[in-house]
């Protein structure tokens, strides 16, 4: 039963690439090419940075969002923060949204709390890729 599923995906991706659609990662360089892996790779690594190292006083509210109440949710804030005052400012912009994927994590953990917020995000991350931005006409704001 494995062994047709595998193949089953194999089958599907070749047609997928006979018919030009694109995958999880094509595209992914025409905004990054020099940055390397983007968006996800970054929020993870934030997010461990993060719980590691807690932020500085100076770097605790955001302009796009206050700090949410919740324990949880602030955790997920202070690893975006993170990531936006600290890993951000070096790196090439590479997200094709607007709002940027940060700025929508930010914006949903404040809005929706932890646990629907980071769903969002992980959603949000999923389908960050120029082809995907491209088809949603570059905008993707938080839902209300």
């Amino acid at each position: 039963m494995t062994g047709d599923r595998a193949e089953r995906r194999a089958a599907k991706r070749r047609q997928r690439k006979e018919n030009g659609e694109e995958g999880c990662c094509a595209g992914a360089l025409d905004s990054c090419a020099a940055a390397g892996p983007c968006c996800s790779v970054f929020a993870l690594t934030a997010l461990f940075s993060a719980l590691v190292k807690p932020p500085s006083a100076a770097h605790r509210t955001d302009p796009a969002a206050p700090r949410p109440a919740g324990r949880v949710a602030g955790a997920l804030y202070s690893a975006v923060r993170h990531y936006r005052t600290e890993v951000s400012p070096a790196r090439p912009a590479c997200c094709p949204y607007t709002p940027s994927c940060s700025t929508y994590a930010v914006k949903a953990l404040h809005r929706h709390g932890a646990w629907r917020g980071a769903r969002l995000v992980v959603g949000r991350l999923l389908h960050c890729r120029p082809g995907a931005a491209r088809r949603r006409g570059f905008q993707d704001p938080v839902p209300e």
